[in-house]
């Protein structure tokens, strides 16, 4: 029992990975293209949540085709240095199987790297690392796996990750077939579980096998039988989850009391919960009275939220939950049917993604600051926005600064607003480190180049009287 479930029934070939034949379909033709020496894409990206098989289907289909494997995953630094002396270099080279023995590519025998969570790369810790990940698809003689829970936040990065891998994506697990790993494994483990407990752990996994199968391990400690009463206490695992039921709550259901009393329930801020109510209110009440109605009660809400924050005065908060959860359902006036497709909030959505943004923003603000003698919120304030404007269009200022405050690839991407691996700013931070080795002045302005180097400030006649002499 004290052995991770997870790894014990890890897959170990493509057959046994479940949910998902057609991404499982895609990988091995894109194995098959590299036992023929004919990729047309030397990396592939799994793209999907959390628990949908990812990793699991990269170390299958590494078993399968008998290919040794490179991994590089959330625990281990990816920075330039670390990416380039581990997977580049591994990707360069011929390969040694476990035993020490040397195995040519040209017969046949690879090696597959890959880098699980590649969409976490951020942070000073992590920095170059997009960059090196993007040299390492380029520049790659070895087949590449990247794994990713958002592909949006990792291929906006990068024109060469976006246009030059193979994605291949992983859904979530559906209820049933997750139903059915459970029951299998209690099986093997000798566990009875129930009919009733196997649909409770099933839905209560949102299609995160994973998870799915180490709750049945944690309530499977010490007991040979499980039933539903074993289960019912254990709540939602995913927040997302739980909201998509309390919208049908508020925005179907004729009892506003239900409504308030499912909204409670929810274990998030009731920042959170206005986010996803003034999110997905316009999808459900069509009608403009019934939307105007709940609008105003979500705006209220908003209002005792504001008096929180002002006065610190916590007990506003069931105001506002009243007002989301009992207000919001008793504005309609029509019943809603049918199915309404309900949408994480955009504003959390943009914050996550743009949080590698606004941690390079901090950093070039310290530099700033450091390099104009001010704090960096003040020169993030008052100086980032026209440092940004004239780093865009004076190549020789641009260039200084690069050199000046050190700047790196993705600082230098983010005041050109380009991507990271793009030729502008490659040209840039290559011109700088010339400079910096003294091996080339910085450009002339076109006065300079047009009419040669600026003269000399005339000097003074020998005759002429000077302010001092007075």
């Amino acid at each position: 029992m004290s052995e991770d479930w997870t790894e014990l029934y890890r897959p170990s070939g493509l057959n046994e990975v479940v949910g998902n034949p057609k991404a499982v379909q895609d990988l091995t033709n894109w194995a098959q293209s590299w036992e023929e020496g004919k990729p047309a894409k030397k990396a592939a990206v799994l793209i999907g949540t959390p628990g949908t098989g990812k990793t699991s289907a990269a170390l299958a289909l590494a078993a399968d085709f008998h290919w040794d494997v490179v991994e590089m995953n959330a625990s281990d630094q990816r920075n330039a240095d670390a990416i380039k002396a581990i997977a580049l270099r591994g990707a360069m080279g011929e390969t040694f199987s476990d035993t020490g023995e040397y195995l040519s590519s040209k017969d046949g025998k690879l090696k597959l790297i890959v880098l699980d969570e590649a969409d976490n790369i951020s942070g000073r810790e992590d920095r170059g690392g997009v960059p090196a990940i993007a040299e390492l698809v380029r520049s790659t003689k070895q087949p590449v796996i990247l794994i990713v829970n958002d592909w949006y936040a990792l291929s906006k990065k990068s024109s060469v990750l976006k246009n030059g891998t193979l994605q291949v994506k992983f859904s979530k697990i559906k209820t049933p077939t997750v139903r059915s790993v459970l029951r299998r494994i209690a099986a093997d483990q000798g566990v009875k579980v129930s009919d009733g407990a196997l649909e409770v752990l099933a839905e209560n996994s949102n299609g995160d096998l994973r998870s799915a199968i180490r709750d049945l391990q944690a309530l499977s400690a010490g007991r040979t039988e499980l039933d539903e009463d074993g289960v019912g206490a254990m709540g939602f695992r995913e927040i997302e989850q739980t909201m998509y039921s309390v919208m049908d709550d508020i925005f179907k259901r004729k009892d506003p009391g239900a409504a308030r009393a499912a909204l409670r329930e929810v274990d998030e801020t009731p920042d959170t919960k206005l986010l996803w109510i003034e999110e997905n209110l316009p999808h459900a009440y069509r009608d403009h009275l019934d939307l105007y109605r709940g609008m105003k009660a979500v705006s209220r809400a908003d209002d005792f939220l504001s008096r929180v924050h002002r006065r610190q005065h916590y007990r506003f908060w069931a105001y506002s939950g009243d007002l989301l959860g009992f207000g919001v359902c008793a504005a309609k006036r029509k019943e809603i049917h049918g199915y309404i497709r309900y949408q994480f909030p955009m504003y959390l959505m943009r914050m996550s993604r743009s949080k590698g943004n606004r941690a390079l923003q901090g950093e070039i603000s310290a530099k700033l600051g450091a390099l104009t003698h001010m704090s960096a919120r003040t020169a993030r304030q008052d100086v980032l926005p026209s440092f940004k404007l004239l780093f865009q269009r004076d190549e020789r200022f641009r260039l200084a600064m690069v050199k000046d405050m050190e700047l790196e690839e993705e600082e230098v991407a983010f005041l050109l607003n380009d991507k990271v691996d793009s030729p502008a700013v490659k040209r840039v931070v290559a011109e700088a480190r010339k400079m910096t080795d003294g091996h080339e002045a910085p450009p002339k302005k076109e006065s300079e180049s047009r009419s040669g180097p600026a003269s000399e400030p005339p000097k003074p006649a020998p005759n002429q009287a000077r302010l001092f002499s007075f």
